[in-house]
């Protein structure tokens, strides 16, 4: 008898026929001689609601309190699902986060688990029943408020589950039959992997790749966890394992996608839009350690981006990449004399996207960044900041340009270029496809008057 932890993302479980869909899965799986395990997540677009609601309460919320507000949006779908699988005949009874053993620290809206305690699961599961945890969300070891573990939380709760119960793997139940070479809603001749390993997985999902949250693939490679990414419309057809790689030559059938004429395979091709560029010039080292230690403080997402100067003064420039929610964080440290960070001038670019060519070993390959950047060209995209690592390349393009943009350099890298063509975004698919409107997005840029602060 297997122990499977089945994790339902919110189009699972979005509506009350799918939930009453995913309690037939879970029933198959159970009559199949299988133990189970599920983690849910909020009903679809569940959680945008209640930060609306949120919003409208407060401009400011307060931390902790939003936490406890969200974590309703779990609970529900765990109560949901748990009725389903009652009327069916399954016994089950639902569980939070903290009830079910997920132990955080203390950050609000960005938790991260420290430990697990599964005991009330396997008391469960020895009775006969199939435990339904709501994800996302745990208990803080020091204060023993609710805490929530960000965007993609239910991912790493099922993972950690899978991991603290010892589970044969985690299975990820989304609106996509695995993990494709791009996102097979929006790029023509998108291929999908039988098998990858934990490093590319990884690797694509900080790309942008969202059919796996990154703490998730983190917290699958440390622990060992396979995992197995499948579609929430049938518990049996395609699927890709995500594993080290001993695990999936037997489990899945077939071989992975392999370009014709290449030794090893591409992972694949993600982007993530609403991305900010800040390059901040003449800016000493000193006063360069004291913002990057002020960031890290407030634990403001950033990405270095280059650093450096021509080696004759102490003053050099820094480019930073952060999301379009932190600018705010960093206008207010540059503008805080208090912090002493002197600056000539600091250049702000709006409207980027980040795109990404994920494959290991892709940059030692020397003519792999003229291929990307030629590509980036022929299609009129805007480009700067080429990045290479030893598996990914990565370049900032505007966000009007990535759609285009992605289609063509998965052309490059991974297929025979195609008519590029813009399916309408959704699970089902619906309506016909459209040939892209493939103008050159315009990046909006400004020099802001920073006065210099001592």
């Amino acid at each position: 008898m297997a122990l499977i932890v089945q994790k339902y993302g919110g189009t699972s479980v979005a509506t009350p026929e799918k939930v009453i869909e995913a309690a037939r899965q879970i029933r198959a799986a159970r009559e199949g001689g299988n133990q189970v395990v599920v983690v849910v997540s909020a009903m679809g677009g569940a959680t945008d609601e209640l930060l609306r609601l949120a919003s409208e309460v407060t401009a400011r919320p307060d931390a902790r309190e939003l936490d406890a507000l969200l974590c309703t949006g779990e609970a529900a779908s765990a109560g949901l699902l748990s009725l389903a699988l009652n009327h069916q005949g399954v016994a089950s009874r639902s569980f939070s986060g903290p009830e079910a053993g997920i132990r955080t620290d203390h950050r609000h809206g960005r938790a991260t688990i420290v430990a697990v305690d599964p005991h009330r699961l396997r008391e469960e599961l020895a009775g006969g029943s199939i435990p339904v945890v709501a994800g996302f969300q745990g208990r803080s070891i020091t204060t023993g408020a609710r805490t929530t573990l960000g965007r993609g939380g239910s991912d790493t709760t099922g993972v950690a589950l899978a991991a603290a119960l010892g589970a044969d793997h985690c299975e990820i139940v989304t609106d996509v039959a695995g993990v494709y070479t791009a996102d097979p809603r929006t790029v023509v001749g998108a291929r999908r992997h039988t098998a990858l390993l934990y490093e590319e997985m990884a690797e694509l999902a900080v790309s942008g790749a969202k059919v796996l949250a990154s703490d998730s693939v983190d917290y699958a490679r440390t622990h060992g966890v396979d995992l197995k990414v499948r579609s929430n419309s049938a518990a049996t057809g395609p699927q890709t394992w995500v594993s080290d790689g001993r695990r999936t030559a037997g489990a899945a059938t077939g071989q992975p996608w392999t370009p014709a004429g290449r030794s090893r395979p591409i992972a694949g091709v993600a982007g993530r839009s609403g991305l900010v560029r800040c390059v901040l010039r003449r800016i000493t080292t000193d006063h360069v350690l004291r913002l990057l230690g002020e960031l890290a403080e407030r634990e403001t997402e950033v990405e270095l981006r280059r650093y450096g100067n021509l080696g004759t003064e102490d003053a050099g420039d820094i480019a930073l990449t952060l999301p379009e929610d932190s600018v705010e964080d960093m206008r207010e440290l540059l503008a805080d004399t208090d912090h002493g960070i002197r600056l000539d001038e600091a250049h702000w670019t709006t409207n980027l996207a980040r795109l990404c060519v994920v494959g290991l070993g892709i940059g030692r390959h020397p003519y792999a960044p003229l291929r990307l950047l030629e590509a980036l060209r022929s299609a009129g995209a805007a480009r700067t900041d080429l990045h290479v690592t030893s598996n990914r390349l990565s370049v900032l393009t505007g966000s009007g340009d990535l759609a285009a943009a992605t289609q063509i350099v998965h052309d490059t890298f991974l297929s025979e270029p195609v008519t590029p063509l813009a399916h309408p975004a959704g699970p089902d698919h619906a309506g016909p496809a459209r040939p892209l409107a493939a103008g050159p997005g315009q990046l909006r840029s400004a020099v802001p008057a920073l006065a210099a602060a001592e």
